[in-house]
């Protein structure tokens, strides 16, 4: 069993590159200060809202600048295998 920090340092080993987005109930300011300095691009605690997670998602894919192929509509987003439909709330 890992938390995320543990999980972003294995990321990070292998793929330096890849944006990472926390999504977390940890609000506390030394939590966020820590999972950004651990190499977290972007961190949200819950509750969230959809929307934003999306939003935030489209930056970090459009800063990102690495080989990472998004497929943009107006309610799903598409990186890899992975779907984030928006109108279903499911991953």
């Amino acid at each position: 069993d890992m938390d995320g920090l543990a999980v972003l340092g294995r990321i990070r080993r292998e793929y330096s590159d890849v944006p990472v987005l926390f999504l977390t109930a940890r609000d506390a300011v030394e939590d966020r200060i820590a999972g950004l300095t651990a190499g977290g691009d972007d961190y949200v605690t819950k509750p969230f809202s959809l929307e934003e997670v999306v939003a935030r998602l489209r930056g970090l894919i459009r800063r990102s600048g690495t080989a990472l192929a998004a497929e943009r509509s107006q309610s799903t987003l598409t990186v890899g295998d992975l779907v984030l439909d928006e109108d279903s709330h499911e991953v």
